[in-house]
């Protein structure tokens, strides 16, 4: 089965074909972690969401992009999340999206690369870098193909984007912290005429050596 994957060596080390692969939403998780009142943390996570990452001969012609509906955001309390689509958080109703876009891919060795490249919330963009590992290739059970899998995430500072609300504790510190972690899992499966191709390529190329 491993040898009907859509993937290739590169530098040592297994590497998704090339073509454009469509993020997987229902095996895709983008969540967020901030603490609350200085001590516990609070989980949420993104429900929708769309993108793309395209995976070019070598890394300099490979990018990655998301569009992220902000107002799918859940934490599991309803007066929370409403409270972070209001306009003292997202301000969804005036700024929808959050925006990825890369502008640059490294690798960092072995399975890890690293994304630089520019996160826009509230229509401030901001430079961010992700560190990000590519954890391998399945088959796709339901649908065919090749699913492929990357993990990571970085640190940022909110009030970076403008999102500053806050209040002071009588204790001391801030209800919401400013560092806010993101954690990401992204699956992603190669788009159908990307396959065709890939697959026509793989047949020539088996012909010509047999």
């Amino acid at each position: 089965m491993a040898d009907d994957l859509a993937v290739r060596e590169w530098n040592g080390v297994q590497a998704p074909a090339a073509g454009d692969w469509v993020i997987d939403s229902n095996h895709t998780q983008l969540q967020f972690v901030a603490r609350h009142m200085m001590v516990t943390k609070v989980r949420g996570r993104f429900n929708r969401f769309s993108g793309t990452i395209h995976v070019g001969q070598g890394l300099d012609d490979s990018w990655a992009e998301l569009d992220i509906e902000v107002g799918s955001l859940d934490t599991g309390v309803e007066d929370r999340d409403n409270h972070l689509r209001s306009g003292d958080f997202f301000d969804v109703e005036k700024y929808p999206l959050m925006l990825f876009r890369t502008a640059k891919v490294e690798h960092a060795g072995g399975n890890m690369l690293r994304l630089t490249g520019d996160l826009t919330i509230k229509d401030v963009t901001r430079p961010v870098t992700l560190d990000m590992e590519y954890e391998g290739a399945t088959p796709n059970q339901l649908g065919g193909g090749t699913r492929i899998f990357f993990t990571g995430g970085t640190e940022i500072d909110r009030e970076d984007w403008g999102i500053t609300w806050n209040l002071a504790l009588e204790a001391g510190g801030w209800l919401v912290s400013k560092r806010v972690q993101l954690e990401i899992e992204v699956a992603a499966l190669l788009k159908p005429e990307e396959a065709e191709r890939e697959a026509a390529a793989e047949a020539t190329s088996s012909g010509s050596t047999s």
